[in-house]
């Protein structure tokens, strides 16, 4: 077993390293995309509400005096009640979007040398079965 780990210490060193820099560049890539999707929220939000409030405001405002106000504050009720509803769809439809989720390189990566080990060392199969959660080579 020494044997086997002294010549898999410069490949391991090696693959930590690798490891290191994937797990920058994800972590990178994983701040970067928060911060644009925080920073478009905050402004969709934001201006939204505003336009809304004037909108409901400009509507009650120029039926106030009429018999059609409570038709004009019911609509607003329904029209907002529809908007949830299609934001509530979008948000699902959005979620089933196939796209890669943080560090999903960094764990296929981990997967795809577990599986080269165990095939240059058979010797290893059962340490990295229990260890690492490698089942039977064919991925998750």
């Amino acid at each position: 077993m020494l044997e086997v780990l002294s010549r898999l210490i410069p490949a391991l060193v090696r693959h930590i390293l690798a490891y290191g820099e994937l797990l920058s560049a994800e972590a990178a890539d994983a701040a970067r995309d928060l911060r644009r999707r925080l920073l478009a929220l905050l402004i969709v939000l934001s201006s939204g509400a505003v336009a809304l409030l004037m909108g409901c405001t400009w509507v009650i405002a120029a039926t106030w005096d009429s018999p059609h106000r409570l038709q004009a504050v019911g609509g607003l009720c329904v029209g907002f009640t529809a908007i949830a509803m299609g934001s509530l769809w979008y948000a699902n439809a959005a979620a089933r979007r196939a796209r890669p989720r943080p560090f999903e390189r960094l764990g296929a990566e981990w997967n795809e040398d577990l599986r080269q080990l165990v095939a240059l060392y058979p010797s290893l199969a059962g340490i990295e079965r229990g260890r690492a959660g490698v089942t039977d080579g064919h991925g998750d």
